[in-house]
């Protein structure tokens, strides 16, 4: 999923989100790849 977080962020935070809820710790890693 990093490839699709790094080409849509909001896309993918959105997918992540619902796939995972649980997972807060993989949301924020995605949100702060494309930053970076």
């Amino acid at each position: 999923m990093g490839t699709t977080g790094a080409t849509l962020p909001n896309m993918s935070s959105a997918i992540t989100t619902e796939t995972t809820p649980s997972n807060t710790t993989t949301t924020t890693t995605v949100i702060t790849a494309p930053n970076i």
